[in-house]
């Protein structure tokens, strides 16, 4: 459990809000090796998740499409390299 000193700023593009104790923040974490293929996981705020390496912590719906968004680009534009390559 994060102790009394712990704080989370929100990962999302030009955001960076602190997160308070009432928010209804989420997580996100990349993951290739379950399934040999890049995976965006997404879930609502947890104590024990949020202090995993790689987790991102998102304060909303709008923070957690940009990302989303990133995320897809970024997959399609590596596609597009691979095939041009």
């Amino acid at each position: 459990m994060p102790g009394a000193t712990s704080f989370y700023r929100c990962a999302g593009p030009n955001c960076g809000i602190l997160r308070q104790q009432n928010d209804r923040w989420w997580l996100m974490w990349t993951s290739f090796a379950e399934f040999n293929q890049p995976v965006l996981y997404l879930t609502p705020w947890n104590d024990e998740i949020a202090q995993n390496e790689g987790t991102l912590h998102v304060c909303g719906e709008l923070c957690v499409q940009r990302l989303q968004s990133q995320f897809m680009g970024n997959i399609r534009a590596a596609q597009l390299r691979r095939s041009t390559a």
